[in-house]
């Protein structure tokens, strides 16, 4: 692509990664004795939308600072339009942002990504297609918060975050990132991982320089190699993917993927019954606590109990305007 080419802003790390044994194992649970704060330190939210408004789906977050930090830097977004055709035709929206900043920037770069993503996504003046709206939207967040960290507020200074959306429409998933929130997809028993981190050491091992072992454990685990707000123009990665009744997608922090093996990951996303998101958010956030808590933890699950029909043809108005525009009339 032409033009000029931002300058590179530092890069972040959020985080010192897991450490680990003589052989290379992360050494993730807590002494015996740690207290895992009640229920109400969490905080939590729910969705569900009806057979007639496109996918119907059972959708649930939840958030916690975690054990070690008294602030929380991450951000949610669920959200279903009230207007019925919007609905149907922009879908449901669902995102997880990891903010990077000193103070409360980073809260600060969550919290107006997800915020401006929302807007941005469901404006009157989005493109009809679903993923250039989307394209659109995360390109709108990034310069939202890229603005005001290099804006004349010098707590801002610098701030980014990572962020992960999901939108569910026309049976169909459209999926966008950047940083190392994490988007995996539970079908037929299985749980596959549909975003690659941003990130140093997923670097390295694309890269084949070290093994999946290692990156668990590597120093540059968590320096962001892209995030919102480190220059005016981002590169996320977007993908799509037909929805089947019975998917379920967990977007996460890595409060929630760090701190769990793999396989535990897996089993705990699996354990909860079909529709029963809410059941698999606790059980997530319940782990992710025994195991240390480390990081602030946040994490949204979403139920596709029935695909929805095909998605809508475009308006009428937007085939003639296209085809005006072929005539050159």
């Amino acid at each position: 692509m032409g033009g000029a080419t931002a300058p590179a802003a530092p890069l972040h790390s959020r985080r010192p990664p897991n450490t680990a044994d003589p052989d290379g194992h992360p050494t993730l649970p807590p002494p015996e004795s740690a207290e895992i704060p009640p229920t109400p330190a969490a905080l939590a939210a729910s969705l569900a939308t009806s057979p007639d408004s496109g996918p119907r789906i059972v959708a649930a977050a939840t958030t916690h600072p975690g054990l070690l930090r008294d602030n929380n830097e991450d951000s949610l977004l669920l959200r279903a339009p009230d207007d019925a055709a919007l609905l149907l035709s922009r879908g449901t929206l669902f995102a997880v942002a990891d903010g990077v900043g000193g103070q409360n920037a980073g809260e600060i770069a969550s919290r107006v990504a997800v915020d401006v993503l929302a807007q941005e996504y469901y404006s009157p003046r989005a493109p009809h297609q679903i993923e250039t709206a989307l394209r659109q939207a995360l390109q709108a967040a990034n310069l939202s918060v890229y603005n005001q960290a290099h804006g004349p507020d010098a707590a801002l200074r610098m701030m980014q975050t990572t962020l992960a959306v999901v939108v569910l429409a026309g049976r169909q998933a459209y999926v966008g990132h950047a940083g190392d929130t994490r988007v995996y997809l539970a079908r037929s028993g299985a749980v596959s991982q549909l975003t690659s981190d941003h990130s140093e050491a997923a670097e390295l091992l694309k890269l084949r320089l070290i093994t999946p072992e290692q990156a668990n454990v590597h120093p540059r685990r968590s320096v962001l190699t892209r995030a919102l707000g480190a220059s005016p123009l981002m590169r996320p990665d977007f993908q799509r993917a037909p929805l089947q009744a019975g998917d379920r997608f967990l977007i996460c922090t890595d409060g929630l993927w760090g701190e769990l093996p793999v396989d535990a990951l897996r089993d705990a996303l699996l354990a909860a019954p079909p529709g029963e998101a809410e059941q698999a958010c606790a059980g997530l956030l319940t782990l992710a606590l025994e195991r240390g808590g480390s990081d602030n933890v946040s994490h949204v699950v979403v139920d596709v109990l029935d695909p929805g029909p095909a998605a809508p043809a475009a308006p009428a108005g937007a085939i003639r305007r296209l085809l005006t525009g072929l005539r050159g009339g």
